[in-house]
């Protein structure tokens, strides 16, 4: 294999869309403008903190839906809350909340074998159903300076909330390759026959990494709220089709086992920058939801293809 190809296979995602930023500002100049690239990364930011908590479930082997139920219940829970309270109690109720259903979907997933996937749905259905009852069945407003100063706060022509997304993407980084327990995880993943064989405690694993994938999408919910000033029980609707293919680009298997925060980081900007593309480019929002179908379509379909080509290997 030459280096040429080593570098290409390891850095391909960054590549392409440093490609995106050499081709379309000839089509649309305005791609590159100091608001567009800001749109962009604050864009990034919400579904980005979704994406690195997903992408810890996906590398121990198992799968949460709820995340957008539990975005939008973590919104109004912040947005209600800081009603009476400060910012920081009602940042610690909306998290609470959002962990303790990560909780009960790792506790029934991890300890009580039942399918991943059907109680996250049951999860995702009753925790919409709470936000929809906590917020009145409509957007909850914040009338706070503070929040409106953190949605708008930035380092330049960087916004302070993207500058938090990276922040979590190199401490999750050194936590997954550094830690004894990140590593345990990729174990967990890749074979938990043989994790549970070396003495892991794989049940413990899998419950801990649904659980903070809740959390982490009880954070995105906040970041969504202080971004719009608002909390919605309707938001986070296509937050599963939107997110999954972040993951899997950015080279985390659904299988389990591999993957890593940086590279999801690489996966987050580039759909990101597509569905900059898309509506830069005056697509209709139905259209978007089709393409985004697709490439969720061919991902999976790609994902199991080399899944199966390695286990031949």
């Amino acid at each position: 294999m030459t280096i040429a190809k080593k570098i290409f296979d390891e850095y391909r995602i960054w590549l392409i869309s440093l490609l995106a930023f050499i081709i379309v500002p000839f089509i649309k100049p305005a791609f590159i403008s100091a608001n567009n690239i800001e749109g962009i990364l604050m864009s990034m930011v919400t579904y980005g903190v979704i994406a690195l908590g997903l992408a810890m479930t996906l590398i121990t082997g198992e799968i949460n839906i709820s995340i957008g139920a539990v975005m939008a219940f973590s919104s109004v829970a912040f947005a209600e809350a800081m009603k009476t309270l400060p910012i920081g109690i009602a940042m610690m109720i909306a998290l609470a909340g959002a962990a303790l259903f990560g909780l009960i979907d790792g506790y029934f997933v991890a300890y009580k074998k039942l399918p991943a996937f059907m109680v996250s749905v049951a999860v995702m259905v009753s925790v919409r159903g709470i936000a929809l009852a906590v917020s009145g069945e409509a957007p909850v407003g914040i009338t706070s300076e503070l929040i409106e100063r953190l949605g708008e706060m930035s380092l330049g022509p960087v916004p302070v909330l993207f500058l938090f997304l990276l922040f979590c993407v190199f401490v999750l980084e050194i936590f997954l390759k550094r830690t004894q327990t990140g590593r345990n995880m990729y174990a967990v993943g890749g074979s938990p026959e043989v994790a549970a064989a070396y003495g892991l405690n794989v049940e413990k694993y899998k419950c801990l990494s649904l659980t903070f994938c809740s959390f982490m999408a009880g954070v995105g919910g906040i970041l969504l709220a202080i971004r719009m000033c608002s909390g919605s029980p309707s938001v986070g609707e296509d937050a599963m089709p939107s997110v999954l293919p972040m993951i899997v680009i950015g080279g985390t298997s659904i299988s389990g086992g591999k993957g890593g925060m940086i590279k999801t980081l690489s996966g987050i900007l580039l759909m990101n920058l597509i569905f900059n593309i898309m509506s830069m480019f005056n697509i209709y929002v139905n259209i978007q939801n089709l393409i985004k179908g697709g490439i969720l379509l061919v991902i999976v379909v790609a994902d199991k293809y080399i899944e199966n080509k390695d286990k031949k290997i």
